[in-house]
């Protein structure tokens, strides 16, 4: 008759024990730095698409439009008026607009609203280096307003910046990885 024996043998506890540490790797695995990476490279992707839609739009249409940061409450609240505001982070949308009155704001009986990008995470902010915190396209395409960087900065801690180059003739330049800090 043959024994039969309760327990595991030293191979079998082994495998089980490198599982089990694969797998708390895994699940423990600091991935802070790739989220803030990729948050700060969709936005600038996303924002250097608008760009060029914008620099399109007015160049197809003979009309002036404006690339700036507005109230994100009074966007939410679909607000008749929209004032370009000088900060561009977590209180701010960026809007696309028609200025058809050429006064530098989105005026709902005027101007015609293009696109609305979402704010970024609270966190987060976002600069731009140009003299004047706003892209003003003329009809041929390129910026009135002086070309500059966007930054972005995830967790205002500096690190894992990205940035993004707009040009005097309007074209946008996803750069990347960054020194330039926000303040």
């Amino acid at each position: 008759m043959k024994k039969i024996q309760y327990g595991f043998t030293l191979l079998e506890l082994m495998v089980t024990v490198a599982i089990v540490g694969i797998i708390a790797t895994i699940a423990l695995w600091n991935s802070s730095d790739m989220l803030e990476e990729n948050r700060a490279e969709n936005f600038l992707l996303e924002l250097k698409r608008n760009i060029s839609y914008a620099r399109a739009q007015a160049a197809s249409t003979d009309e002036i439009v404006v690339v700036c940061p507005a109230s994100s409450a009074n966007v939410a609240s679909n607000q008749p008026t929209l004032t370009c505001q000088s900060q561009w982070g977590a209180t701010s949308s960026v809007i696309l607009f028609v200025d058809a009155d050429r006064d530098g704001n989105y005026k709902k009986d005027n101007d015609s609203l293009l696109r609305v990008m979402e704010a970024v995470s609270r966190n987060d902010k976002v600069e731009y280096s140009g003299k004047v915190n706003s892209l003003r396209f003329n009809t041929s395409g390129r910026i009135t307003t002086s070309p500059g960087d966007f930054i972005y900065c995830p967790n205002s801690d500096n690190e894992n910046n990205k940035a993004l180059t707009v040009s005097q003739s309007g074209t946008a330049f996803y750069v990347g990885d960054t020194n330039l800090k926000c303040s």
